[in-house]
């Protein structure tokens, strides 16, 4: 069995093809990014998440690779996309020699990540959600006319930064947002993020940590 990276999977030609068409699917219907942009940069902050948990470092490379394919069920449909996804997941590194238990690992994750109403099951999980969930930012919207946007979108085109602080001490997990109140007020980012921000609290609680929210430098 090989120990498969994080780089064998994003050098997959299988797994670009994926993203690529997820990424088309939402672009098809106008919605946000999420290609290989959002891939990286969940699976990077999926792996600090653990890094700075002092997790070994098998389980950052696990938590990276679950990250960077948790949105390849997109390619086939997007109702049922983390079910797709946990199936594609399951092929592909079965392809790739990964050894089952870690399999499992991952696909569990890539299958679970979208989980509203549990505590995540594992540490990759919980990772992936930290790392998908925060991704919030202006970058992601494919039109600037705001008179075409819907209100989630919106939310992602005031965003002007976003960073996720991990702090192992304090055993605290801190969103901090910068959010343009003239695209949306604060009050609508809380009625359209909400069941996202619940998500982000139960994936930090898995750690034992507290998890904060800061908007435009007020905390929440």
């Amino acid at each position: 069995m090989a120990e498969i990276t994080v780089n064998d999977i994003m050098n997959d030609e299988y797994v670009k093809m994926l993203l690529d068409l997820a990424d088309k699917n939402f672009a098809a219907i106008g919605y946000k990014e999420h290609g290989f942009r959002h891939a990286k940069l969940a699976s990077n902050i999926a792996g600090n998440v653990l890094s700075y948990l002092n997790y070994p470092k098998r389980d950052i490379e696990l938590a990276k690779i679950a990250a960077y394919m948790h949105d390849i069920g997109n390619a086939i449909e997007r109702e049922h996309q983390a079910l797709s996804g946990a199936i594609l997941t399951k092929r592909i590194l079965e392809r790739l020699g990964m050894p089952f238990n870690e399999i499992l690992t991952v696909m569990s994750a890539v299958g679970s990540h979208e989980e509203k109403d549990i505590i995540p099951n594992s540490q990759i999980t919980a990772a992936v959600i930290l790392g998908d969930k925060t991704d919030v930012h202006f970058s992601r919207v494919r039109t600037p006319e705001h008179a075409v946007l819907d209100r989630h979108t919106r939310v992602n085109l005031a965003c002007k930064n976003s960073f996720l602080r991990v702090e192992a001490a304090p055993k605290t997990i801190t969103l901090e947002l910068t959010i343009d109140t003239t695209i949306v007020d604060i009050g609508e980012y809380f009625e359209i993020f909400l069941d996202r921000l619940l998500q982000l609290k139960k994936a930090a609680k898995y750690f034992d940590c507290t998890f904060i929210l800061y908007i435009n430098g007020n905390k929440f």
